[in-house]
């Protein structure tokens, strides 16, 4: 009976090594999860960036910084000038989780609270179709007056990303975010390598 269980417990360890490398996002790769000035292009300007603060939270089911296991979060954000209807403001977020499953209950967070409209907004949010990136994804719209805000979220091993778009109602769309929340997730991706 003892071959067996070493050679069973070869065969296990053997799997757990096929993967290639490291499967996680580490700390110290957060800074280069988020969209950089060269995915955005010179029209952008940088206005913030660094690690997420209590300041940056939203309400809802994602506003606890310790949530599912949550080690740490980095932001970036940009504006243009005289954007007229098109985008006028990204937002490119990472959070890194201790495992790949609290990164999958933080996407189901994001979904919960996509859908509804921030209290006192006065708009209405609702989601869209979800854009096939990472390891699942939500996305979603909230309309007050003339503007939207556009988010896609999604997941790659232990973290979550998203991008959010802000612009004029009549020419910023879901395309503008996914494009971006692709050129976000190559980042994230390199990282789980």
């Amino acid at each position: 009976m003892r071959v067996p269980v070493l050679v069973l417990g070869m065969l296990v360890l053997a799997g757990c090594g096929s993967s290639g490398g490291k499967v996680t996002v580490t700390r110290s790769e957060l800074p280069a999860t988020v969209l950089q000035q060269s995915d955005v292009g010179p029209s952008w300007s940088q206005f913030d960036q660094g690690r997420q603060t209590q300041l940056d939270a939203h309400p809802g089911p994602r506003r606890d910084a310790d949530r599912f296991g949550r080690e740490e979060g980095w932001k970036a954000r940009y504006h243009r000038r005289a954007a007229g209807n098109a985008p006028a403001v990204i937002e490119s977020r990472t959070d890194l989780f201790d495992s790949a499953g609290g990164a999958k209950k933080d996407l189901d967070a994001y979904r919960s609270e996509l859908e509804q409209s921030p209290p006192g907004s006065g708009g209405n949010a609702r989601l869209l179709a979800a854009p096939t990136i990472g390891e699942g994804a939500v996305a979603a719209e909230f309309r007050q007056a003339d503007l939207v805000f556009i988010t896609v979220a999604w997941r790659r091993s232990n973290a979550t990303g998203s991008v959010l778009v802000q612009g004029g109602a009549e020419g910023t769309t879901l395309d503008d975010a996914v494009a971006l929340a692709r050129r976000q997730d190559r980042r994230l991706a390199r990282a789980a390598d």
